[in-house]
């Protein structure tokens, strides 16, 4: 920045120079034969190659000199983009990669997952069954055991009942000989009965 804007007062010094040599020459009202004894045939190609060469020194130096600057600064700017162009097209091939790896591992967990659950619905389904008919078998054993205590209990209350009204009829209408005869032949069904159970 700073060597631009030396350029450019040397630049604007060497132009103005150069117009302050020149203009005492046009100010005469035209070409004098001589000026500060240099004839005008001499004096004008020589102020014109002064000129040239001024301008040519402190502006087409230093504007060249930026030109050049300028064009590797473009140059590199353009083959930074370049590489960052070519980084960004490999990382997203890379990131597409991925995602295609990814979405196929997705799709490898979800058929597991789907295969595992339909096993673990049919290991439930069996667990569930075999439940049920372990849940059947014990209701089916404790209903029948009821049943047989039902039944035996009725059968001894029946006895007894039996028994009790039997003796409250006997020992109104009966004999002492029919007694033994009825009380021997209760306590044999009981034992039978007993027996059975």
């Amino acid at each position: 920045m700073m060597e631009r804007a030396r350029a450019a007062v040397s630049s604007t010094v060497a132009l103005i120079v150069s117009l302050l040599i020149a203009s005492p020459a046009l100010a005469a009202g035209g070409v004098k034969e001589s000026y500060l004894g240099i004839p005008s045939w001499l004096w004008l190609p020589l102020n014109l190659g002064v000129f040239l060469f001024l301008l040519y020194r402190f502006v087409g130096r230093p504007i060249s000199q930026y030109l050049e600057t300028r064009r590797e600064t473009i140059d590199s700017e353009l083959k930074d983009a370049e590489a960052k162009l070519a980084e960004a097209e490999r990382l997203r091939t890379e990131v597409l990669e991925r995602l295609d790896r990814v979405a196929g591992e997705v799709r490898q967990i979800r058929d597991r997952a789907e295969a595992d659950g339909r096993a673990e619905a049919a290991a439930i389904a069996e667990q569930a069954s075999a439940e049920e008919a372990r849940f059947l078998s014990r209701v089916d054993d404790q209903i029948s055991r009821r049943h047989a205590e039902t039944r035996n209990r009725l059968a001894r209350e029946t006895a007894v009942l039996t028994a009790q009204l039997a003796r409250e009829i006997l020992s109104e209408e009966m004999t002492a000989a029919d007694r033994e005869r009825v009380f021997a032949r209760s306590l044999a069904a009981l034992e039978a009965l007993e027996k059975e159970a």
